[in-house]
C-alpha cells in the first residue's frame, strides 16, 4: 500500500480547512453543490477527514468515504456513514458497484491521477457519474503566484507544462500546499484523463472569486 502523504496531520489539517471554509466561495461547499441533485450514497475517495461529506450530508446524501490514512479517517468516521483505508487505485468495491463517486482536491495528492480515474471507472456503473472538484491547473501551481497574494494581477514564471511533484515553490501561498507539496498536472493531461478513463465529461465550471478562478469543477459519466 502507498504512503499516506496526511499521516499523523489531521488535526493541523482540520485547522487549514477550517480557515479556507471561511472563504465566500468555501470550496467544500461548491463541491457539495456541483453534487446536487442528491441522490443516495456518494463514495468519496480522498476523503480526509470527512469535511467535503458534512457538506454533502447536509444536502442529503449518504456518503462513504475511503481514504489511505487511517490518521484523517479517525475523523472522518463521525462524517461519514461508513469508511474505509485504502489506496486509490484499489478500491475495495466491486466492478460497476456505485452511482455516485466524489473527488475533492485530489489530483494534486496522487502519483497518477489517470490510474485514478481508470479505477473510478471500474467501480462506477454504466451511467454512474462522478463529481470532482479540485484546483484550476492553469491558475494556481508552481507557476504563477497564489491568487492570495494579490487581487489585481498575477505573476508568471515558467514551468506550467511541467508536471509532476512540487514540493516547495514561493509561488504556493501559505496553507497546505506550502506544507505537503503539490503534483501538476498541465489542462490538457487532466482533462484527456477522463476521456481515456474512458469518462464522458458532462459538465465543466471554473470557480472561485478573486482575479481568476481558482478551481475547476467537472461531472463525468461512465459510459461502456
Amino acid at each position: 500500500m502507498a504512503k499516506a502523504k496526511y499521516e499523523g496531520l489531521a488535526e493541523w489539517y482540520e485547522q487549514e480547512q477550517a480557515r479556507v471554509a471561511e472563504r465566500p466561495d468555501a470550496p467544500l461547499e461548491q463541491f457539495a453543490e456541483l453534487a446536487e441533485p442528491a441522490g443516495g450514497l456518494i463514495v468519496e475517495v480522498g476523503c480526509g477527514t470527512g469535511l467535503a461529506a458534512a457538506a454533502l450530508r447536509a444536502r442529503g446524501w449518504q456518503v462513504g468515504g475511503i481514504d489511505l490514512s487511517m490518521d484523517q479517517l479517525s475523523m472522518a468516521r463521525e462524517r461519514c456513514s461508513w469508511i474505509a483505508q485504502a489506496d486509490a487505485l484499489e478500491l475495495p468495491v466491486r466492478t460497476a458497484g456505485l452511482q455516485t463517486v466524489g473527488l475533492a482536491f485530489v489530483h494534486t495528492d496522487v502519483d497518477a491521477f489517470d490510474e485514478v480515474l481508470r479505477e473510478i471507472a471500474r467501480v462506477l456503473q454504466p451511467g454512474g457519474r462522478l463529481v470532482c472538484l479540485g484546483i484550476h491547473p492553469c491558475f494556481v501551481g508552481h507557476h504563477v503566484d497564489s491568487p492570495t497574494k494579490s487581487d489585481s494581477r498575477l505573476g508568471i514564471v515558467a514551468g506550467y507544462r511541467q508536471g509532476g511533484w512540487m514540493h516547495s515553490s514561493e509561488q504556493f501561498g501559505p496553507g497546505i500546499r506550502r506544507r505537503v507539496g503539490a503534483r501538476h498536472v498541465p489542462l490538457a493531461g487532466y482533462l484527456m484523463a477522463f476521456v481515456r478513463a474512458p469518462l464522458q465529461l458532462e459538465r465543466v465550471v471554473e470557480l472561485g472569486d478573486g482575479i481568476v478562478p481558482w478551481m475547476l469543477g467537472i461531472t463525468a459519466r461512465r459510459y461502456p
